[in-house]
């Protein structure tokens, strides 16, 4: 089975087709761009990031499912931690950055990991 970090120009594709779709019911198509890149952003990416360091043997469809089951847990939790006990308010551009702070974190330690 192909991986899916080999094919990325399928996913942007497939990702810019749901775009257009939703474009369809939504009048602006910079707001469907958001929200279908915002989603895969926010809801896949830090998991799978997750779920490739720590389960490589795992099939592609498995993979996906773990990746969107710990992005709906793992960013969430950060971002109300980060604002309960650092005052680190709730925000878009907040949200972002931390999703971004996981997935860095975490081929930070791929990386050292794969030495």
């Amino acid at each position: 089975m192909k991986d899916i970090s080999k094919n990325w120009i399928y996913v942007v594709l497939g990702l810019l087709v749901l775009a257009l779709l939703i474009s369809l019911f939504n009048p602006t198509f910079t707001e469907s761009l958001r929200i279908v890149f915002g989603g895969f952003y926010i809801l896949f990416l830090p998991g799978f990031a997750i779920v490739h360091l720590f389960f490589k043997d795992r099939e592609l469809i498995e993979k996906i499912a773990l990746s969107f089951a710990l992005s709906i847990a793992i960013v969430p939790l950060t971002v109300f931690y980060l604002n309960f006990f650092f005052k680190i308010k709730i925000t878009a551009l907040n949200t972002v950055l931390i999703a971004f702070a996981i997935i860095l974190i975490t081929y930070i330690i791929y990386k050292f990991k794969k030495h």
